[in-house]
């Protein structure tokens, strides 16, 4: 005949004193369930994982008071950002790969526009135009020559022949441009010279326009 027990599996009952206490134990592998005390209140300790589906999480950061930082994972190093928003970057512009830079152009309180206007009454080289740097920093962009007649052009600095250009009745204007922006130091003259290459007296004589772009740069 079966005796029936009043204790179900997983409970064991032990005596404390003049007062029964309850020790809840794992079923399987019989090790008691710990309390513990947390913040003030005794609860179970269990080791668990959770599996979470379809849980949105929002997460609000501040810059200040929480830690975040991106940084290479190999290096270690982090993004830095200054006080006014910014970063610095370091950028590598390699021709050969095909890359681009834009460079912005310049304040136009920097600028330097400057003409002249001659005439030709014979085929002698001839000095129209003339322009002194009072500045280390100037800085030639183009200069532009327009003679209506056949004429030899030359860019000169400081006496010396810099380039040589020649326009033709049917393309009076030539331009002497400056693809890196030719320095001129404080003291050194540019002069454009011209030269009829055949004079008319019928049709002289022949007026001759010369501009210059350029800037200060700072």
């Amino acid at each position: 005949m079966a005796t029936k027990s009043n204790r179900s599996s997983g409970t064991q009952h032990n005596n404390r004193g003049v007062a029964q206490g309850v020790t809840l134990v794992d079923p399987i592998t019989g090790f008691p369930v710990c309390v513990k005390e947390i913040d003030g209140e005794y609860r179970l300790c269990v080791d668990s994982n959770v599996t979470l589906d379809n849980v949105s999480v929002d997460v609000d950061l501040d810059p200040i008071g929480d830690g975040v930082h991106i940084g290479d994972s190999i290096t270690g190093d982090t993004l830095v950002v200054n006080p006014d928003g910014s970063i610095n970057t370091n950028i590598t512009v390699d021709s050969k790969d095909g890359d681009n830079i834009a460079i912005s152009s310049h304040p136009e309180a920097n600028q330097i526009f400057s003409e002249a206007a001659d005439t030709l009454t014979n085929t002698t080289n001839k000095i129209i135009y003339s322009y002194t740097s009072t500045s280390d920093s100037t800085r030639i962009i183009k200069v532009d020559c327009v003679a209506f007649t056949n004429c030899i052009f030359r860019m000169k600095i400081d006496g010396v022949t810099k380039k040589i250009k020649v326009s033709e009745a049917g393309r009076p204007n030539i331009e002497f441009r400056f693809e890196e922006n030719k320095p001129l130091l404080n003291g050194e003259v540019l002069t454009i010279e011209a030269q009829a290459s055949r004079y008319f007296t019928n049709n002289g004589p022949y007026e001759t326009f010369v501009s210059l772009e350029g800037y200060l740069c700072s």
